[in-house]
């Protein structure tokens, strides 16, 4: 099996990422680094679904000499939009909390917060 250099790209982007989440002390760093992560597999799937010389499954072609083999399937797809459409709600939810943690405890620090939690 190949690898293409999208997809080495994103393995690399989502551990760097992975990396930055466990050392990270900031509240909103690690948001950051959640998203990148999030857009690393996202990146992943749609390029290891990627076949060169293939078709839409919609429009005027269907009914042509082309068989059902050159087609792409949709199904990746549909759950890679899915994903996108998740993984903003729950990026949402995370920004929500993390200003109500900056304006319950005045900090965006992890060790500050679970200091001042723990009060």
């Amino acid at each position: 099996m190949r690898f293409e250099l999208v997809e080495v790209f994103a393995v690399l982007m989502f551990f760097v990422s992975f990396y930055g989440l466990i050392v990270s002390r900031n509240v909103i760093k690690s948001i950051v680094f959640i998203v990148v992560m999030e857009t690393a597999v996202i990146m992943f799937f749609l390029t290891l679904g990627y076949r060169a010389g293939i078709l839409a499954p919609i429009g005027p072609h269907l009914d042509s000499v082309y068989g059902f083999e050159m087609l792409a399937d949709p199904f990746p797809q549909a759950l890679m939009i899915t994903a996108i459409v998740i993984g903003l709600c729950v990026t949402a939810v995370m920004v929500i909390m993390a200003i109500t943690l900056m304006r319950k405890f005045n900090s965006t620090d992890w060790d500050t917060i679970k200091r001042k939690g723990m009060e």
